[in-house]
């Protein structure tokens, strides 16, 4: 994690940083693109849940939830990716805390984030849903396949934090909790902070439900990950029939797949795409 506490550090002594992006940034980055995505909001209770997504009438939806800290635009090159709009729309959902989605406003409990995600998928009627979920993404989507099997037919996990045992304390996170620590670090990294101290207990409530997932599921973990053990990968699959799982290593990788190794990432929806 000292790679996260650097980019923390340099953020705090810089200024503020935002991972998210307005309308008008979001237009002008699909500026003479073929597809233009469309940009909503639902509510739900008394919580807000931005998405963005493009609908080109294909049979086949897939979902990207993204990582801690974060936003919808961590994936605004699959938006734009010929391949996977020639199989699928496209949906991508501010998690609670981030973006658009009460942003500032954490949301600690798994349970709750898989809830309001699921009920944003549910607008949708493709016959076939894959979700993609990288980092604190990844235990996300295994929670909304654990609570709603129907409503999931495949899961592509991108260095997922699935493995509670994996889970260490890191002292800074205490500071930030402090109330300079709190003050002096940039909303997103708070939100993000707010939901990882947690992460672990809510882990370990997760771990009686493994079972429920019933859906073929591809993890894709890089070997040189210093934020999100490999070991992770290795949980995934003592804990998914051993038929359902699929683990690839990248040799040399670090956590940043969806970015630097987008071909994986978009053959790994592929390839869940091909199973029945």
């Amino acid at each position: 994690m000292r790679y996260l506490l650097y980019i923390m550090l340099t953020v705090i002594l810089s200024g503020c940083m935002d991972f998210s992006i307005d309308e008008k940034e979001m237009q002008q980055a699909f500026d003479g693109e073929m597809y233009q995505p469309e940009s909503n909001t639902l509510t739900i209770d008394s919580s807000q849940v931005h998405y963005v997504y493009i609908d080109n009438n294909r049979h086949n939806l897939v979902v990207f939830i993204h990582g801690s800290p974060g936003s919808w635009s961590a994936f605004i090159d699959y938006f734009k990716n010929d391949t996977l709009l020639s199989h699928f729309d496209v949906l991508a959902i501010d998690r609670p805390g981030f973006g658009m989605s009460d942003k500032g406003s954490p949301e600690p409990i798994l349970e709750r984030q898989a809830f309001l995600i699921s009920e944003v998928i549910k607008l949708f009627d493709q016959p076939k849903v894959i979700m993609v979920g990288h980092s604190l993404g990844g235990p996300v989507i295994a929670r909304v396949a654990m609570d709603n099997p129907e409503l999931v037919d495949g899961l592509l996990f991108l260095a997922p934090s699935i493995d509670p045992e994996q889970e260490k304390y890191e002292w800074y996170r205490s500071w930030i909790e402090t109330k300079v620590g709190g003050w002096l670090t940039p909303t997103d990294f708070w939100v993000s902070n707010e939901e990882i101290l947690p992460l672990k207990g809510e882990l370990e409530k997760m771990l009686p439900l493994w079972g429920n997932i019933s859906v073929p599921s591809i993890v894709i973990q890089g070997t040189k990950d210093n934020l999100v053990p490999k070991e992770n990968a290795e949980f995934a699959r003592r804990m998914l029939n051993d038929s359902l799982v699929d683990i690839r290593y990248i040799d040399g990788a670090n956590h940043f797949i969806p970015w630097t190794y987008p071909e994986w990432v978009v053959k790994g929806i592929i390839d869940l795409k091909k199973v029945d």
